[in-house]
């Protein structure tokens, strides 16, 4: 196969994904309304989630994973700790780097966010037959092994 089919086939499939996430989340405002009761945004989430995935991290580290200048690392580094959602600990190899990683309120606050994107999800797929959720879910299952 050619890569220009490949990139027009990845193309299509990308702009479906984009459409079916449209068409199902943010069904009632159940994430946005969490995200501003708790006075974040979200790319402000979107950092606590990838720390949380990564693990403790540095700033800089964080800045190469989510393709991020220094100056907005640190703004959101200093946003996020005076929220109490981010602890900052010193590296056990080099103290004069300091480690992140979320703390226990950012750890709930994101546990509330995906259970709540979650129900807007279903809500949204909810509309579907039976027969095409059954079918969604297979083939999004086989894409999430893959993936991983």
């Amino acid at each position: 196969m050619s890569a220009a089919k490949t990139n027009k086939e990845c193309a299509g499939a990308a702009e479906l994904l984009l459409a079916l996430v449209d068409r199902v989340s943010h069904r009632g405002g159940d994430t946005l309304a969490l995200m501003a009761e708790a006075g974040t945004t979200l790319p402000q989430i979107l950092f606590l989630t990838r720390l949380r995935q990564a693990g403790g991290r540095t700033a800089s580290e964080l800045g190469v994973l989510l393709n991020m200048s220094p100056p907005a690392v640190s703004q959101m580094v200093d946003r996020l700790f005076r929220l109490g959602l981010l602890s900052r600990v010193e590296d056990v190899d080099d103290r004069r780097r300091k480690r992140l990683a979320t703390t226990a309120k950012a750890d709930q606050l994101l546990d509330r966010l995906t259970r709540a994107r979650g129900a807007e999800y279903s809500r949204g797929v909810a509309r579907l037959s039976p027969a095409l959720r059954k079918e969604l879910a297979a083939i999004l299952a086989k894409a999430v092994k893959e993936l991983s």
